[in-house]
C-alpha cells in the first residue's frame, strides 16, 4: 500500500510539472538569432517587389505570398518563444544580459531593414489597393507578438544598462512596425475612398 501511495504521489508530481522548461540565457539568444535569420531571409524577396509582380498576389504568385508566409512563420516562432520564456529565471549576470541585448539589437536592425524595404515598396501600389489588406493583417500579428516578447525579455533582464538598451530598441522597432502597418493599411483605405467617390458620382 505504501508503494502504491508513493507511485500516486510521483504521478501527480509529474502532472503538476510544467510541460515546457524555462529557457536559459543561451537559449534566449538562440531564439532571437533565429528570428534575425528569418527576417534576413525575407529581405531579398522584399527587394524584388515591383509594380509588375506585386499584383500577382491575387493569384498566389509574386513575392508577397512568400513574404506573408515568412512573417507568419516569424509570428509562430515568436509565440513559441513567449511560451517557453514563462518561468525563466531573472537574468542578473552582466555577460548573459549583454548577450541577450546584443542579439535583440541585431534582430531589431535586421527587421527594420526589412520593414523599411516594405514601407518603400508600398508607394508602388496606390492603384493596387488589394495588396494592402493581407500585408497589413500579417504586420498587425507581428506587432502583437514582437511587443509581447520584447516585454518578456525586458522583464527578464535585470541588468539596468542592458535592460534600458533592450527597451530603447523595442520602442524603435515598434515605431517602425506601426509605420509599415499604416503604409499598407492606407492602401486599403484608398480603395474604400475610391469606392465611396464612385458611388457619389453615380
Amino acid at each position: 500500500m505504501l508503494f502504491f501511495k508513493k507511485a500516486v504521489v510521483s504521478a501527480l508530481a509529474l502532472l503538476a510539472a510544467p510541460s515546457i522548461a524555462a529557457l536559459t540565457p543561451a537559449q534566449m539568444v538562440g531564439n532571437i538569432e533565429m528570428l534575425t535569420t528569418k527576417s534576413k531571409a525575407l529581405q531579398n524577396p522584399a527587394n524584388s517587389i515591383t509594380l509588375v509582380n506585386g499584383p500577382l498576389i491575387v493569384i498566389g504568385l509574386g513575392p508577397f505570398p512568400q513574404i506573408i508566409a515568412g512573417f507568419t512563420e516569424i509570428v509562430t516562432i515568436t509565440s513559441t518563444a513567449i511560451t517557453q520564456m514563462q518561468g525563466s529565471a531573472v537574468i542578473t549576470n552582466p555577460t548573459d544580459a549583454k548577450a541577450i541585448a546584443d542579439a535583440f539589437r541585431k534582430f531589431v536592425e535586421v527587421h527594420q531593414v526589412l520593414l523599411n524595404i516594405l514601407i518603400g515598396k508600398a508607394g508602388l501600389f496606390n492603384t493596387v489597393p488589394i495588396i494592402g489588406t493581407p500585408v497589413a493583417a500579417v504586420l498587425r500579428s507581428l506587432e502583437a507578438v514582437v511587443d509581447t516578447v520584447a516585454l518578456r525579455i525586458i522583464d527578464t533582464v535585470e541588468v539596468a544598462i542592458h535592460k534600458s538598451t533592450i527597451q530603447s530598441n523595442a520602442n524603435s522597432l515598434s515605431g517602425t512596425i506601426t509605420v509599415s502597418i499604416n503604409a499598407y493599411q492606407g492602401l486599403s483605405l484608398k480603395k474604400r475612398h475610391t469606392r465611396d467617390f464612385t458611388m457619389i458620382d453615380a
